[in-house]
């Protein structure tokens, strides 16, 4: 994937911790994730729009898509960051990023990233955050940096567990200069779009969070 051996977002949810002067924001209150193979945690709900937000910038690195700053709503306007398919001259994509430009419209009013990544989370759920990281995990076991193993005692009822492959994940570690270099290069060219990015991709997954049933009988 030019330069890179894996999806740029997949190689965020590894080394994360490592981007994280990148970071546009920090979560006051999350709970934290730990990162596979090394001893190292990180605030999900930053790991998760840090996972997003790596698979936006490289696309529209490779001219995949186009970001812009525009808004969005009708009698009330709020600003947002406008994402435009562009002919991509790198071919098939992977990861969240091929979920990305599939989940695209054509049509301006559903194409900012906040609803464009509600599209890629499909559905609500308790924890939309860990539903990015599952995401992918998933693409990660296709590739082998992750192998199932069965569980075991009652442990069986949640299903086969992802070992991740600690020899093969720890040979990505110096490919993450590239992504934070892609990174950082960003944000110094467009700030303003980048700050705006970081915002709405973090918008789009709080709004999968279910919201629970109030009885008020």
């Amino acid at each position: 994937m030019n330069g890179f051996s894996i999806a740029p977002s997949a190689l965020a949810y590894l080394y994360g911790d490592l981007l994280q002067d990148t970071f546009a924001s920090s979560a006051l209150v999350s709970f934290p994730e730990s990162l596979p193979c090394r001893d190292v945690k990180l605030k999900k709900t930053d790991l998760a729009t840090a996972i997003l937000v790596t698979g936006f910038v490289y696309l529209a690195k490779e001219d995949c898509l186009r970001l812009s700053i525009g808004s969005r709503g009708f009698l009330v306007k709020s600003k947002c960051v406008l994402v435009a398919r562009t002919p991509c001259s790198t071919g098939r994509q992977n990861g969240l990023e091929e979920q990305i430009l599939a989940n695209l419209t054509g049509k301006a009013k559903d194409d900012c990233v906040n609803p464009i990544v509600q599209r890629v989370l499909r559905k609500d759920s308790v924890d939309p955050w860990g539903a990015v990281i599952r995401e992918v995990q998933r693409y990660l076991l296709g590739l082998g940096y992750y192998a199932e193993r069965e569980r075991q005692g009652v442990g069986k009822l949640l299903g086969k567990e992802l070992v991740p492959q600690c020899d093969k994940i720890l040979a990505l570690q110096a490919e993450v200069s590239k992504a934070h270099d892609m990174l950082a290069s960003f944000r110094s060219a467009q700030g303003e779009l980048y700050v705006q990015l970081w915002k709405d991709a973090g918008a789009g997954i709080t709004a999968r969070q279910e919201t629970p049933d109030v009885d008020m009988a």
